[in-house]
């Protein structure tokens, strides 16, 4: 079973990673921002289905879910670097 406080940390990380990125929107084309709006609606998703999985007792749905979050995370965090970059 799934410990409550290692799931709210580890929702706390990934948090705590999105907003601290948020700050280079300036920077970003409207095509950027527009994917980024994208998978923002992705990872909400993901939180649901995952909250659903924890409450059901399913593990490994959970296990895919957080890593399919970890990855629709790391795109934004990869459009966000390199339109940083490519504004210096």
């Amino acid at each position: 079973m799934i410990s409550p406080m290692r799931s709210l940390a580890k929702h706390q990380v990934r948090v705590d990673r999105w907003k601290r990125m948020r700050h280079h929107e300036g920077f970003l084309t409207p095509e950027e921002r527009a994917r980024i709006r994208e998978l923002h609606a992705l990872v909400i998703e993901c939180y649901v289905e995952r909250k659903k999985a924890v409450a059901d007792g399913q593990e490994e749905r959970v296990k895919s879910v957080e890593a399919e979050i970890d990855s629709l995370l790391r795109e934004k965090e990869e459009i966000e670097k390199w339109a940083v970059l490519g504004s210096a």
